[in-house]
């Protein structure tokens, strides 16, 4: 009996040391997009933070990165096709090292105002030497007017100052129906 619970204290406890491993294995993606805001409204200007991880054992060589925006994407007469972008750069990369596309090498946007102003997928792909590089983000802009909560936030303020008027009103008209205490005046005798 002694041997049986030995064996089983003995499987219960590397059970506990395997779960750890298993679960420490997170693969590391090479390409991560994040925006500097989580909402935006039309004709708003953003800006759009893309990261390259170098995974290979290698060094690369940054050549390019390509930006479309899905939604956004139309022919305008006179400017061409507008909702993509393709920048051009050089930035050797060692292997396991991470590049940040922002200050000089940032990616701005802005929401277009028409029809087209909607939340939208952004696919951005890097071109390197060594291949292409992809991966999707996503900008959201919300369906609701944009000073939707200034409207609540009065909406809610004059709900509060009818309430006040009304406790006001009816206090005059209960204090104006009450009946004055009678005073009785005497009159002075001359002397």
């Amino acid at each position: 009996m002694n041997k049986r619970m030995l064996a089983l204290v003995i499987v219960a406890l590397s059970l506990f040391l395997v779960i750890p491993l298993t679960s420490a294995a997170v693969a590391i993606q090479p390409v991560t997009v994040w925006t500097d805001k989580q909402k935006y409204a039309p004709g708003e200007k953003g800006t759009l933070y893309v990261a390259f991880y170098n995974t290979r054992d290698e060094p690369v060589d940054i050549k390019n990165i390509t930006i479309v925006y899905q939604s956004w994407a139309a022919y305008i007469e006179g400017t061409g096709w507008v909702g993509n972008e393709t920048k051009t750069i050089t930035k050797p990369l060692s292997s396991k090292q991470t590049f940040i596309f922002k200050n000089e090498d940032a990616i701005t946007f802005t929401v277009p105002t028409d029809g087209r102003g909607a939340s939208t997928n952004v696919y951005v792909e890097i071109g390197t030497n060594k291949g292409y590089v992809t991966d999707y983000g996503y900008i959201t802009v919300p369906d609701t007017p944009r000073y939707m909560d200034q409207i609540v936030s009065l909406f809610t303020i004059q709900i509060v100052l009818i309430i006040v008027a009304t406790i006001i009103v009816a206090a005059t008209i209960f204090l104006s129906a009450r009946r004055p205490p009678q005073m009785i005046w005497k009159s002075e005798e001359k002397e």
